[in-house]
């Protein structure tokens, strides 16, 4: 039998000892134990549904795509993605919403490069601010701008445009969806670069502009290639360039701006996916790396080819990097142009 040893001090000093240390190892349990917890959160992204705030009203370009890439993150993340359209404000009001969400990760938004370039220098007062409120994701998607005519028009190409234009400057017109939507820039950025000048015809909308010019009202409209294609491929537009530096795959024949006396002329609208700033980086990464699983996806492009549209994928840092640069870009275009916004 084990006989217990008589207290001394020596070893009732060693008793106190060991009952501080376990005290104080307890202490330092409890306080790892919610980074334990979060670090566990974060190693589990995503463990709720994520919700995508698409700041159009359903049934347009970034609607219809945004829907397809929320589809394949579905699938891709094991989760539940919900789609939440908050249009007003040309796209303002859903991308407000988006920067002001928690940066957790569960708030996500699709948006396309306007909102982010151009609208910097047209509307000075945003509600947010690019570099500051929005982590890049990743670029999603693209689709380009076409300059377009009806089958009647006189204008075989962009020579025949441009040589009427300089001998009759200003008096043929082009519709757009407003003053600084991406269709009237790029037809300010045609003209820049042409060295002509054209009759803008705002309209309150592009559906609209498109409707003034099938209505002869006016003479030809940048329109982009979802809304054109499907009316160049019936015989109710005729194509004159793409604006692209590449011919569109959906329109092979149809030559490109540049290659018809432009060189360098491009005006692409592509859709990128955004979180607010602060977003863990796990939660970055994930999302990054879904989102090439999806837009890459031989399934995802063949639905994009319907609408017009390409995989356009980029990484976060890349997409950082072009909203740079097309800020800076359309920033000239625009004090060029001298458009101001009211």
């Amino acid at each position: 039998m084990d006989v217990a040893a008589p207290m001394t001090k020596e070893n009732s000093a060693e008793t106190l000892d060991k009952r501080a240390l376990t005290r104080r190892s307890l202490l330092a349990l409890a306080a790892l134990a919610p980074i334990a917890r979060t670090a566990a959160a974060e190693s589990a992204y995503p463990s709720k549904p994520i919700r995508l705030i698409i700041p159009f009203s359903p049934g347009g370009a970034t609607d219809v795509a945004g829907r397809l890439v929320a589809d394949g993150l579905a699938a891709a993340l094991k989760t539940t993605v919900v789609v939440e359209n908050r249009d007003g404000a040309a796209g303002v009001i859903g991308l407000q919403a988006a920067a002001k969400s928690p940066a957790d990760g569960y708030t996500i938004a699709i948006a396309g490069n306007s909102l982010l370039t151009s609208h910097r220098t047209l509307y000075p007062a945003l509600p947010y601010d690019p570099p500051k409120d929005f982590l890049p994701i990743a670029r999603l998607v693209a689709g380009s701008h076409i300059l377009v005519v009806k089958p009647s028009s006189p204008f075989k190409n962009v020579q025949d445009l441009i040589q009427a234009a300089k001998k009759n400057p200003g008096q043929i017109t082009y519709g757009s969806g407003g003053k600084g939507t991406s269709v009237h820039l790029a037809a300010e950025l045609f003209q820049i670069q042409a060295g002509i000048k054209l009759l803008h015809v705002p309209y309150r909308g592009t559906s609209l502009a498109l409707n003034g010019l099938l209505s002869d009202d006016t003479d030809l409209l940048f329109d982009t290639t979802p809304s054109a294609s499907p009316r160049i491929l019936s015989g109710q537009l005729r194509a004159l360039g793409i604006a692209s530096l590449q011919r569109d795959p959906n329109l092979p024949d149809v030559p490109t701006i540049a290659e018809q006396g432009l060189p360098g002329y491009e005006v692409l609208f592509w859709l990128g996916m955004y979180a607010p700033k602060n977003t863990p980086a796990q939660a970055q990464q994930t999302l990054e790396r879904a989102v090439h699983e999806v837009v890459t996806s031989a399934e995802f492009e063949r639905k994009l080819k319907t609408l017009g549209m390409t995989s356009y994928f980029a990484t976060g840092a890349d997409l950082s990097d072009q909203i740079a640069r097309e800020t800076n870009e359309w920033r000239d275009v625009i004090h060029k142009a001298g458009i101001t916004m009211e």
